[in-house]
């Protein structure tokens, strides 16, 4: 019996699809536990014993789903995105002509050429609706699905009742109007929005896949003395592998020979490259400098760290709380209602209402499910989100879900990762400090040409600084770099060294109390000294460090103002930590942290309230899948970006208030558009069953019910676009 089994789920188009498929499977005595994923469409089942397979898939079949073991779920995902774009693309290209003959142009046989139109738009593209609505009212359940199929129903069947039997209609001095237009263009809109949302969705499935691809698909084998290129799949635990200058490291491994910098920002998110010598370890994905090493080695497949932040990152979409959409949860309650209500006025009119009854009944009847159509209720939401999301555009915030939108509005905490997000994310020379009688133009004369030579991350920032400052290019011999600890080299007759603390006590000197006080107050500051020397002693501190984004503290205070609480998380040390958040003003902070402790943090303020995580690295991936909203920078990593539910494109932290303001807004409007939508049902859903009628002898037509739901949509779009004027 396998300790957990993996199915791909087909058929679910929403939030509470999934939940129905786990109570269903959680039912079964074989079934521990289960969960369902609607963004993977994929269900993980924790089996007790004697579970067959078959088993599982035919509840799942019963229950109007279905289970695909070929296709992989990027070609399902796309495969159901092409569907739902060919339906819409049809049923809108005959709702248009149907909209045009019902509203402006009259021919003979005219009911009979909607009703031709119609009939495969209700039944052909919108067979998804009926089908879910069937399957619901097998389990006595309801949703969007119900509601959609009962009001595209009711129309279309009275229409058509109207087209053949004209008579019997007018004969009860009842306008013969039909509605085969409300029919198709429900419809239409709806496939409109499941598309949408079936785009959306396939983005979900982008950032496993890039982080897939993280690992070279090759690599070199060292065996028996000769170099080979193999599959990287194929290594085995105590390989020796080559890693030559800028290659990505394959695979886990042990440095056996050799020694570099080694970009490990992937997982510790820091921009600093790590030394590595032998018996260091490497990691797979990450990049090498410009040394050539050989490495053994030590984890393969699924052990190895990458592939352990590619399942952090799967497990997370499971974590997420299924966001039941407010739409669903009214249907389940409203759907019954309203059928009831309507088989209501059907039985009073008919058994009590005058002549002729029959008919009096059938528009009744009609009635009450037209006037209940979900058109407004279907745009309150999808027409918010779609104007709020252009406004976010505007301002360069990508927000990819409606999820996303509604939950932001709830935000109790948000978490940042340091490097790349409240810092800049590159090195730069932050300070020179001349020691005794040297001037700084002096002291970066000598640093960079010496550093010119090496690849050392700092050389780049000293090559930018010494651009800028015009500093020239001369001659040095007798260079050297001494691996870890610093470099050498003589320059116009004069043996000059720059390094590290440790490589200038290796000399059998010591710093004095001054210099001291000045180079570990570097290290407080959260920057990486080096010490500049020659014979005589040292001759300045040069300090290299990331830079704070001059928006951070506004955003933290604004943060605060909004009653938001800001946390920092970083693979920084505990004094890079502690100096980066006082600068900006956060109070609390976590130092030392790895993708899954980074994953794990977000999962514990998670259960306190809605959190959002702001990243922008491969390793803060997990955590923003993790996350009830991720927010990535825009000029972090594609993973990062793929990971997210939201993008702050021009890389600029002040959106993120502008973010959570234009949330709140847009749930304002949302809730004022659920309101519009059913405020004619509940006032009109009375009328129309008849409620008038014995006081003053009026009754509603199926066409006042139309023109009530027109009224509310227009409501509803007309409320929607006041957020084109949104200001932060």
């Amino acid at each position: 019996m396998p300790e957990k089994i993996e199915l791909p789920i087909t058929g679910m188009n929403c939030a509470a699809c999934a939940a129905r498929i786990e109570r269903e499977l959680r039912k079964m005595d074989s079934v521990q536990e289960a969960r369902v994923n609607f963004p993977l469409k994929k269900a993980v089942i924790l089996p007790k014993t004697d579970l067959e397979l078959k088993q599982v898939v035919a509840l799942i079949r019963d229950i109007g789903y279905d289970v695909d073991m070929e296709a992989d779920v990027t070609v399902r995902a796309h495969k159901e995105e092409a569907g739902l774009r060919r339906d819409f693309t049809w049923a809108v290209s005959l709702s248009v002509p149907i909209m045009i003959f019902s509203m402006w142009m009259v021919l003979p046989w005219n009911n009979f050429i909607l009703l031709a139109l119609t009939i495969p738009v209700q039944f052909y593209f919108g067979q998804r609706f009926h089908t879910s609505a069937l399957i619901n009212l097998k389990h006595f359940t309801a949703d969007m699905n119900t509601l959609i199929s009962v009001g595209t129903s009711a129309a279309f069947f009275y229409s058509a009742f109207v087209t053949f039997f004209p008579h019997v209609i007018s004969a009860a001095g009842v306008s013969t109007m039909t509605y085969f237009d409300s029919s198709a263009m429900i419809i239409s809109l709806i496939l409109l929005g499941r598309y949408f949302e079936s785009k959306a969705k396939t983005r979900t499935y982008a950032a496993i896949k890039l982080l897939y691809e993280l690992s070279p698909k090759e690599c070199v084998l060292l065996k028996d003395g000769m170099e080979t290129r193999v599959p990287t799949d194929t290594l085995e635990v105590g390989d020796t592998v080559l890693i030559r200058p800028g290659e990505k490291v394959p695979i886990d491994g042990a440095v056996l020979t050799g020694s570099t910098y080694v970009d490990e920002s992937m997982i510790t998110g820091e921009s600093m490259p790590v030394h590595k010598k032998p018996d260091d370890e490497v990691v797979g994905g990450t990049i090498n400098g410009k040394g050539s090493i050989t490495i053994r080695t030590t984890r393969i497949g699924s052990d190895t760290v990458l592939a352990r932040v590619i399942r952090l990152v799967e497990e997370a979409q499971f974590t997420k709380a299924p966001v039941q959409r407010l739409a669903d949860k009214v249907a389940g309650v409203f759907v019954p209602c309203v059928i009831v209500v309507a088989i209501c006025a059907f039985l009073v009119w008919f058994f009590f209402g005058p002549e002729p009854r029959i008919t009096n009944a059938i528009l009744s009847f009609v009635s009450v499910l037209i006037i209940a159509c979900p058109c407004a209720l279907g745009l309150a939401t999808p027409t918010a989100i779609m104007v709020a999301t252009g406004a976010g555009a505007r301002r360069g915030i990508l927000i990819k879900s409606a999820e996303a939108l509604e939950l932001t509005n709830r935000t109790k905490t948000v978490l940042f990762d340091k490097t790349g997000t409240l810092t800049e994310g590159v090195i730069v020379l932050a300070d020179v400090v001349p020691l005794g009688a040297f001037d700084e133009k002096g002291i970066l004369r000598i640093a960079f040409n010496l550093e010119k030579q090496s690849e050392h991350p700092f050389s780049e920032a000293l090559r930018k600084k010494a651009r800028e400052s015009d500093i020239p290019s001369i001659d040095v011999s007798d260079f050297e770099a001494v691996a870890g600890r610093g470099i050498k080299g003589t320059i116009e007759g004069i043996a000059y060294r720059m390094g590290n603390r440790a490589f200038y006590e290796e000399e059998g000197r010591r710093l004095d109390d001054r210099t001291t006080d000045l180079y570990e107050g570097r290290e407080e500051a959260a920057a990486s000294p080096v010490l500049l020397w020659s014979d005589p002693g040292p001759m300045a501190i040069l300090a290299f460090s990331d830079t704070v984004r001059e928006e951070a503290a506004w955003v933290i205070k604004q943060l605060r103002e909004m009653d938001v609480e800001p946390v920092m998380i970083t693979g920084d040390s505990q004094n890079g930590a502690k100096t980066i958040s006082g600068r900006i003003g956060i109070e609390r902070y976590f130092h030392r942290i790895l993708p899954d402790g980074k994953a794990a943090i977000v999962e514990d303020f998670r259960k306190k309230g809605v959190t959002v995580m702001v990243g922008d690295g491969i390793n803060d991936a997990p955590s923003l899948a993790a996350a009830d909203i991720g927010v990535a920078m825009g000029k972090g990593t594609d993973i990062a970006i793929e990971s997210a539910d939201v993008v702050l494109m021009k890389g600029q932290l002040s959106r993120l208030v502008s973010l959570i303001k234009l949330s709140r807004k847009t749930m304002r409007v949302i809730r004022q558009n659920l309101f519009w939508a059913f405020i004619y049902n509940v006032l009109g859903i009375p009328i129309a069953f008849g409620a008038l009628y014995p006081f003053f002898g009026i009754r509603m037509e199926p066409v006042f019910g139309a023109v009530a739901m027109v009224v509310s949509s227009i409501s509803v779009v007309s409320n929607s676009l006041r957020l084109k004027f949104f200001k932060d």
